[in-house]
């Protein structure tokens, strides 16, 4: 039988998912500004801006996902 998640290891994954879309919104963000932006240098920061919100996506998601792997997140509901 499944186990239920405590509140706060709920909360925990609630933090990690919503840290996950702040990154997304970031990169979006980044992107409108990349679109308006003219001149060559402010373009290669704003760039170097949305690699890095890539970049913490990337990792946010994969300890998401080897926590969700733990036993005490493992055969929950």
């Amino acid at each position: 039988m499944a186990k239920e998640l405590t509140e706060k290891q709920e909360k925990l994954l609630v933090l990690f998912r919503n840290a996950i879309e702040n990154e997304r919104a970031a990169q979006e963000a980044y992107g409108e500004m990349l679109l308006v932006a003219d001149e060559p240098t402010l373009k290669s920061l704003i760039e170097s801006f949305i690699e890095q919100e890539r970049r913490h996506e990337e990792i946010l998601t994969k300890k998401y996902a080897e926590l969700r792997k733990t036993d005490e997140f493992r055969d929950v509901t």
